[in-house]
């Protein structure tokens, strides 16, 4: 498995796990939840977000899509990264999921 692949399935699994952790509000994940909504709070500014990952995560199962979907899970990242640097919060998951998602980026565009 080469390192883009790794990094492929890790960010589909991920994307699909909040978008499901999301809409179940943490029920069957709440380690994964408490992650969720340390970032972005569970209030009514935030019900699109599941929405978003599920159809970014379907959207990264396809070849022909890989590449632009990718590239919003990076923006939404880099978006996050900045936002945590803004609250004086740790950065060491965020930046490490951003480097992931803008690797994935970078060898979708690659692939193309």
């Amino acid at each position: 498995m080469s390192l883009s692949q790794a990094a492929l399935l890790a960010l589909i699994g991920t994307t699909y796990l909040g978008g499901f952790s999301r809409f179940t509000h943490g029920r069957f994940t709440p380690g994964f939840y408490k992650y969720q909504t340390d970032r972005a709070p569970d209030n009514e500014s935030t019900r699109i977000i599941p929405f978003i990952d599920v159809t970014l995560a379907t959207l990264l199962v396809f070849p022909r899509s890989r590449a632009v979907a990718a590239g919003f899970c990076t923006f939404f990242r880099c978006i996050g990264v900045g936002k945590r640097i803004k609250e004086g919060k740790s950065l060491v998951l965020d930046v490490a999921l951003t480097i992931m998602t803008a690797y994935l980026t970078w060898s979708s565009i690659a692939d193309t």
